[in-house]
């Protein structure tokens, strides 16, 4: 009869060892990431309905999306003129920036004369100038709102 070493025994335990827990290891990560799944794919359907609700959301004032675009595209020294309008079509910013021209009372003309090519100085100076034209704008609509009423004199009857 066979009678293994001590050695021998030694190492199969050990290998025998190793392959259950890689074993368990592995059924109970496999749980954990389906656990994980759940979570994910309702926080991808809560995203895909709040995406539908960007669209029904109200825009954006002159000023707020202005402010989001000078956050986006700061100027950097060295890059004042450098051609900012193929960076702002590549990242889809050209059409916001369009319809802000388009929806602004402020005069930009000497500015930008067109959309295809401007420097980064340029498109910076006219955010800035949009900007401030909608916020005066603003200001002016909520002085009117503060505005006492006029008071009427009352006529006495003679």
């Amino acid at each position: 009869m066979y009678k293994p070493t001590p050695l021998l025994s030694y190492f199969w335990g050990l290998f025998s060892g190793l392959i259950v827990s890689a074993f368990l290891f592995n059924s109970l990560t496999q749980t954990e990431v389906a656990s994980e799944q759940i979570p994910i794919e309702a926080e991808q359907n809560t995203l895909a309905a709040s995406s539908t609700s960007v669209v029904d959301a109200p825009t954006l004032s002159l000023a707020t999306r202005a402010e989001l675009l000078l956050k986006y595209y700061t100027i950097r020294d060295g890059a004042e003129e450098t051609n900012l309008a193929p960076l702002l079509q590549k990242n889809g910013h050209l059409e916001i920036f369009r319809q802000m021209l388009q929806q602004s009372t402020a005069d930009v003309s000497d500015l930008i004369q067109s959309t295809h090519s401007f420097t980064a100085a340029q498109f910076y100076a006219s955010l800035v100038r949009i900007k401030q034209k909608d916020e005066e704008q603003q200001a002016k609509a909520q002085l009117e709102l503060l505005k006492p009423a006029p008071v009427i004199p009352a006529v006495s009857p003679p």
